[in-house]
């Protein structure tokens, strides 16, 4: 497809959203977000509930295993991008630590080919230098110090506007309501996006119907790209302050010389951050509440004293982290933690056994927000750690305290099932139906 005929396809496709419904409707918005049914689709139809103690009895049987987790699981092999390539898992804190830290030799380039296809090259893909270089470009803005400008510029009035919507009713369903929101208006807030085009984004990049079927993916291609560069050429001419503002003007230094970002590479960040900013913190969000919720002692505790947030927030991202399966390409041979790998196999990473280890967590399938605070990798860790993770932190942290503040007596609505988290690839809550006080009475 030429450049002008992806820009027209763009544009019929931009004209095209909400021509036949409402893109905020609460019934599609609850499909959107539907928990189980997208962990349903990412493992052929198997909803994989509670994976923690066969990861427990394979953590101590060793380390590291031949097969990939589902294939040990006994359970379909998902979305592994390298069937053709023998497979190995980790499970240990210390395999799964020592495997992120070193990125050349447990490589991210794993992630080109179909990750290529949907987002572009990107830094997903990137390793050494080169994932530096460009990392370096989005880094700053995502660093501790502009927590406050990410809470300003549109956590906190995010939250405002989800918490209106239905603190009079006394009832909410907190998934759909309140999760989903905020991190996806955030994200694409920060790159110009309104609601409508936030909406499609969704749809588009966050169905797994459409995102494992290659027609599909096209039209998420050519949609972003077409949508996006129109708003790259708005800051290239007015700067705001935003994100996207700080790609366009971002330089990057290759072969001594420095140059802007290309069209190319800013539609590649985009589309990478949009997804993963969109895709990710809601459902981890809906863990905290879940857990929260399902422990009263512990949540009356962070109502009455609300220093506990960031340690209730970290300690779930430890407990239940939302994507427990990492894959990297090993590009030599060499030995992890006593088994002998062979260049060019995969090895999976699997972040929930691993913040699961008892060598290192004293009973670690308990919720526990005051155990004492130790590294994990709920947000996985060395060069490839989550870009967003201070930003995702705020997010969580602001919610939090924003729906004690204004909903009291928030709890789990006994005319509904319990939350449970579930899903292998990808975790999340399922439907989280809470009551309360409605707002002035």
């Amino acid at each position: 497809m030429t450049e002008q005929a992806t820009v027209a396809e763009g544009d019929r496709l931009v004209r095209g959203v909400g021509a036949a419904r409402a893109v905020s409707d609460d019934e599609h918005v609850q499909q959107l977000y539907d928990v189980e049914a997208h962990v349903r689709k990412m493992n052929e139809g198997v909803l994989v509930e509670d994976p923690h103690p066969a990861f427990a009895e394979l953590r101590a049987a060793g380390p590291v295993h031949r097969g990939s987790v589902a294939e040990l699981l006994g359970v379909p092999a998902g979305r592994s991008q390298r069937p053709d390539l023998p497979h190995y898992s980790a499970f240990s804190y210390q395999a799964c630590a020592t495997a992120l830290r070193d990125n050349l030799l447990f490589s991210s380039e794993h992630h080109a080919g179909p990750t290529t296809q949907r987002f572009g090259r990107s830094i997903l893909e990137m390793v050494g230098d080169e994932h530096r270089r460009y990392r370096a470009l989005a880094q700053g803005t995502f660093a501790p110090r502009m927590r406050q400008w990410w809470i300003d510029q549109w956590i906190a009035g995010l939250v405002d506007k989800a918490l209106s919507a239905f603190e009079e009713r006394g009832t909410a369903e907190l998934n759909a309501e309140l999760c989903a929101r905020i991190p996806l208006f955030t994200i694409t807030g920060s790159f110009g996006l309104g609601p409508d085009d936030s909406w499609r984004f969704r749809e588009l990049f966050g169905n797994p119907d459409r995102t494992r079927a290659p027609e599909h993916i096209t039209e998420a291609f050519t949609w972003a790209t077409s949508r996006l560069r129109s708003v790259i050429e708005d800051r290239r001419a007015q700067p705001r302050d935003d994100l996207l503002t700080v790609l366009v003007q971002s330089e990057l230094t290759e072969d001594g010389q420095r140059h802007l970002l290309t069209d190319e590479d800013i539609l590649a960040f985009s589309r990478l951050l949009l997804t993963a900013g969109s895709g990710t913190t809601w459902r981890q969000m809906g863990i905290v509440f879940a857990a929260l919720l399902s422990d009263p002692e512990t949540l009356d505790a962070v109502r009455r004293d609300r220093s506990l947030i960031p340690a209730a927030v970290e300690e779930a991202v430890r407990w239940e982290p939302i994507n427990p399966v990492l894959r990297r390409l090993v590009t030599r041979d060499t030995t992890l933690c006593g088994l002998d790998l062979p260049a060019g196999c995969v090895l999976e990473l699997n972040l929930s056994a691993a913040n699961r280890d008892p060598d290192r967590w004293t009973d670690p399938d308990r919720f526990d927000i005051r155990r004492p605070p130790r590294g994990h990798v709920g947000f996985a860790t060395g060069p490839h750690v989550c870009l967003g993770i201070h930003v995702a932190r705020a997010e969580m942290t602001v919610a939090l305290n924003a729906a004690l503040d204004r909903l009291p007596g928030l709890r789990l609505d006994d005319a509904h099932t319990a939350p449970r988290v579930v899903g292998l690839e990808h975790r999340g809550s399922s439907p989280i139906h809470v009551v309360f006080s409605p707002a002035g009475r």
